[in-house]
């Protein structure tokens, strides 16, 4: 048996004292960072961002957050990206060319992006003044060489009349898929979407499980027109899809 004087085990226990100090310090920092962020994107529903301004402000937590928690490629974060997200806050206008205002038609505090494992995701919201939920397919794909990317490509945009009073309206993203809305509807016919609607890109920053960042843009090589997303997970959310 090798002996150890006690001052070695002193100062080996000291090390690991204050690395667990440190882990726990780093925990904290980016708790607070994800709470500054989510204050901040909360006080700016409802606002669009022409001159870039709040994202900027939002920019500076966000690399400090990445700073504080470094992520990995996108490809190894598909389990957590998968399920249900509720956007803070985002540009709210997915098909016009002036991005960074407010589309009308979008009811601001209830927009969700649905997520699947299989390639594809679902942007739900209600139409404002219209008994209605609107559901915009997009395919997505890693990006060889660029890790934090995917490209996305738009394939349908159907709808629900009404709204199911059993169910939250981000439910109805499978319900689509599998063809089995309760009362479906067609916004704008598939062929349009595909010939019209184009596609983008998502660049994803940062993905735990109850915060994704996001920037959708309309190019994986144009980061200047990329706008900011900031997403939480619903409340009643229970996991992914």
């Amino acid at each position: 048996m090798t002996y150890k004087p006690p001052w070695l085990n002193l100062i080996c226990m000291g090390v690991m004292v204050a690395s667990m100090s440190a882990d726990a310090s780093a925990a904290r920092s980016v708790a607070a960072i994800k709470a500054d962020i989510l204050n901040l994107s909360q006080g700016f529903i409802g606002q669009g961002d022409p001159d870039f301004s709040k994202q900027r402000t939002l920019e500076v937590l966000v690399t400090e957050l990445l700073a504080a928690a470094p992520q990995p490629p996108v490809r190894d974060r598909m389990d957590l990206l998968a399920g249900p997200w509720y956007q803070v806050w985002g540009p709210y206008d997915y098909r016009g060319n002036d991005r960074g205002t407010v589309d009308p038609k979008i009811t601001v505090d209830e927009i969700y992006q649905v997520v699947f494992r299989d390639g594809y995701y679902y942007n739900v919201n209600p139409v404002r003044g219209k008994d209605r939920i609107a559901l915009l397919r997009g395919e997505f794909q890693l990006v060889p060489d660029k890790p934090d990317m995917l490209r996305v490509r738009f394939t349908r945009f159907p709808g629900n009349k009404g709204r199911p009073a059993d169910i939250p309206i981000w439910e109805l993203a499978a319900l689509a898929e599998a063809g089995k809305l309760p009362a479906k509807t067609t916004i704008v016919p598939g062929f349009i979407v595909r010939w019209f609607f184009g596609g983008g890109a998502l660049r994803e920053v940062y993905t735990d499980a109850d915060m994704r960042i996001t920037y959708g843009g309309d190019s994986v090589d144009d980061r200047a027109d990329e706008h900011i997303y900031i997403m939480t997970r619903p409340a009643a959310a229970a996991g992914g899809s």
